[in-house]
């Protein structure tokens, strides 16, 4: 293979995939990005096998042909180097990669031992704008559990129906809901637990800007999602999710409503002392106290409308926290009923979000 490119662009191509690429080290081939010359430009592909991305790169191709070099020795090369254009050429078992100014060789691994492509090519999804699809990821990802001996709590739940894309995560303390409605095509309905840090990576190498099309594998195990460029491909997680709605409080009897900075910055120091907050609400004002022997205790008062009687609640510091910076809007509502009920936190002017928050007795 042999090809001339834009260290910009190869660049650009180069951190889109560079989520999928393993740096475990389980299998040498994983770690690398297979970089496939044909005829228009470059193909880059880099997979885990939990996640499998490939982009497109302009590039005037003299020879074709393919190589796997390793993703991360490639991509810091690339990133430090001041040339402008690269000349690409693989001949044996390595890659030569020659600039203006710079010049360094690089060992290939095989190219018949990087994994295929999956094949996932049933629609599921068409034309859902990307950044509504992205920005909800961002916000119901912090619900996600990290407990791997709970699998189908460590993803997303999204629900496909006419009209609406649901996506859901919990791991138990809490529960992250975004509704999305929009011109989208539902081609077909359908639920899916896909792995949080893949969504989350997605939305980190794909832009916001453009349509999101989704499809899926015949066997249901993986999905595709194609935008601005990207195609990536998720295994999903096996098993089912849990009945989230009975958790959900029908109504509250007490509703708080506070600006959403203030409550932030108080929040932020509460928990430079404790991971748990003490909350005293009342008629115009939120009393936020936190403790703890190591360190010390502290003490904010955040102005707020409150309606309803006055209650005694603690909450997990960080949990609190991320559902106030999932919200939108300067104003933040937070629904409470009893000290040992869920609480549910939204945004003023919003109702698509919502995030439910587990207390602490205390």
């Amino acid at each position: 293979m042999k090809a001339q490119v834009l260290r910009s662009d190869m660049l650009e191509a180069m951190q889109r995939v560079q989520y999928s690429a393993s740096g475990k080290g389980i299998m040498p081939i994983l770690s690398g990005v297979k970089i496939d010359c044909r005829d228009g430009g470059l193909e880059l592909s880099a997979t885990d096998l939990e996640s499998y991305t490939v982009t497109d790169c302009a590039a005037n191709v003299e020879e074709k042909g393919a190589c796997v070099v390793n993703m991360k020795t490639f991509l810091e090369y690339l990133r430090g180097s001041g040339d402008e254009r690269i000349a690409m050429e693989c001949t044996g078992n390595e890659l030569r990669v020659e600039g203006e100014k710079s010049t360094v060789s690089l060992y290939v691994m095989p190219v018949e031992d990087f994994p295929a492509r999956p094949e996932v090519d049933i629609p599921v999804l068409e034309g859902m704008q990307a950044g509504e699809m992205f920005r909800a990821v961002g916000k119901v990802s912090r619900a996600a559990s990290k407990d791997e001996k709970r699998p189908s709590l460590t993803g997303v739940y999204m629900e496909v129906a006419e009209g609406e894309v649901r996506l859901v995560s919990t791991d138990s303390y809490r529960l992250a809901i975004e509704v999305l409605r929009g011109d989208c095509k539902v081609r077909e309905e359908g639920d899916y637990i896909i792995p949080a840090t893949s969504l989350v990576n997605l939305a980190r190498a794909a832009g916001r800007e453009g349509s999101l099309n989704i499809w899926r594998d015949e066997n249901r195990g993986q999905l595709r999602f194609e935008v601005d460029g990207i195609t990536h491909m998720i295994r999903l997680i096996e098993g089912k999710f849990p009945k989230y709605s009975q958790f959900i409080p029908e109504e509250t009897n007490i509703d708080i409503e506070a600006d959403k900075k203030g409550l932030l910055d108080a929040l932020k120091r509460i928990s430079l002392v404790s991971n748990t907050v003490k909350i005293t609400a009342k008629e115009g004002v939120m009393l936020m106290e936190g403790e703890s022997r190591e360190v010390g205790e502290g003490r904010e008062e955040v102005e707020t409308v409150h309606k309803g009687e006055e209650i005694k609640i603690a909450f997990n510091t960080s949990f609190l926290e991320d559902g106030i910076q999932s919200l939108e809007g300067e104003k933040v509502v937070l629904g409470l009923n009893e000290p040992l009920k869920p609480g549910v936190i939204r945004e003023k002017d919003g109702r698509e979000f919502t995030y439910v928050i587990m207390p602490i007795r205390m």
